[in-house]
């Protein structure tokens, strides 16, 4: 007996099968083969197959675009018309839809979140700690990922409007970079005891007290401000400076730390910079012990290297810094004194390192946040 014609079907199931692993979406020229298969008779499994793709993929297909099984079959010299499925018009609407978010974005021009997050970054605020701040340290929480802030700034259309806001972050990038750091200054001190020898309870960042210093240079390196934080509760305090010397940095330095309470003047940790070659003088005016890192090691005082980098919004590179009071070093230190840290777990420097219940840490952001409406709710 002759043998019995193979549909066109059971060919295509003899192939086979190789999915990729990784998922893209479907092409025109796959559709049109799609609607071609169709035509000639071929079920979605077949289809599937045939195109090395998943049969649920070829099922979803057809079923949003309204593909309907013939009830008849076709007539003879008669060209089947796919069930209504049509590949230009199936792969007009996945363009069409792949550009329309599923969820309408919480953070819209003109939302009170929106306005929210606007405010915050105003302040000096990364988006992070905006995400911080709302997440974790008000009463009425708002739940909104750095990511999203990001997302929404950097998706916003070309034009001033777009560039005002991106100019409110700290680096003001176009796109997103990697952070890079370094220090690379030595110098020859006397006397000087090695970050060595520095007790472990001062590594561990347990007791508040031990300190890390170092100077931001302006233009041409001819103006300078010293900088000072605590290790533990990343409490910053900002020194101006006549000059560099090791005299000059010595008394600088000497003056904004006998400010604070003795029993947090325990230890400073500095890079062998020769502006602290007058480092026995420092410790006799303040009671402080000097330790110095190693040379070309800036992770050795990484905390100190990070604030650094936050100052330099304020106090940015190539200005002359010697137009700076020290009243005007203190209201920056107090921007970054009263900023929620995520290290701090949303809590600020200021509530750490002041005495009990002198910050309210809700009652300062409230007053900022929304100047004039206290009692705001957030919508999304």
């Amino acid at each position: 007996m002759p043998s019995r014609a193979q549909s066109p079907s059971a060919t295509i199931f003899k192939r086979k099968l190789f999915i990729p692993k990784t998922y893209q979406h479907l092409q025109l020229e796959e559709r049109a083969l799609i609607q071609t298969m169709l035509e000639q008779g071929f079920k979605a499994a077949a289809i599937a197959l045939s195109l090395g793709r998943s049969r649920s993929t070829i099922s979803r297909e057809l079923a949003r675009n309204n593909y309907t099984a013939p009830a008849m079959p076709r007539p003879v010299g008669r060209p089947f018309l796919a069930g209504g499925y049509r590949c230009v018009r199936a792969n007009q609407r996945a363009r069409a839809l792949s550009c329309k978010p599923r969820v309408p974005r919480r953070m819209a021009a003109g939302t009170a979140l929106w306005d929210c997050v606007l405010c915050g970054l105003s302040q000096g605020l990364s988006p992070e700690q905006v995400s911080g701040l709302l997440c974790q340290r008000m009463d009425k929480s708002i739940r909104i990922s750095h990511e999203s802030i990001y997302s929404a700034i950097y998706a916003m259309p070309r034009g001033e409007l777009r560039s005002e806001v991106i100019g409110l972050l700290r680096k003001s990038h176009k796109t997103r970079r990697p952070r890079a750091r370094g220090d690379d200054r030595r110098g020859l001190i006397p006397n000087m005891t090695s970050i060595d020898e520095r007790p472990l309870e001062v590594g561990e960042r347990l007791v508040p007290g031990h300190w890390e210093g170092d100077l931001i240079k302006g233009a041409r390196n001819r103006s300078q401000v010293g900088t000072l934080v605590e290790r533990t509760t990343l409490f910053t305090v900002l020194a101006h400076m006549q000059d560099a010397t090791a005299l000059g940095a010595a008394n600088a330095f000497s003056t904004v730390l006998n400010k604070v309470d003795a029993q947090m003047r325990l230890s400073l940790t500095y890079d062998q910079g020769r502006e602290m070659a007058a480092h026995q003088r420092l410790t006799q005016d303040t009671g402080m012990q000097v330790y110095f890192a190693h040379p070309h090691s800036p992770w050795e005082r990484g905390i100190n290297e990070n604030t650094n980098g936050l100052l330099r919004q304020y106090l940015p590179k190539g200005e002359d810094l010697s137009v700076y009071s020290q009243d005007d070093l203190d209201k920056i230190a107090r921007r970054l004194n009263t900023r929620p840290r995520k290290s701090l777990g949303w809590k600020c420097p200021a509530e750490l390192f002041l005495p009990e219940d002198s910050f309210d840490f809700q009652a300062y952001w409230k007053s900022i946040l929304h100047p004039n409406k206290p009692n705001v709710a957030l919508g999304t």
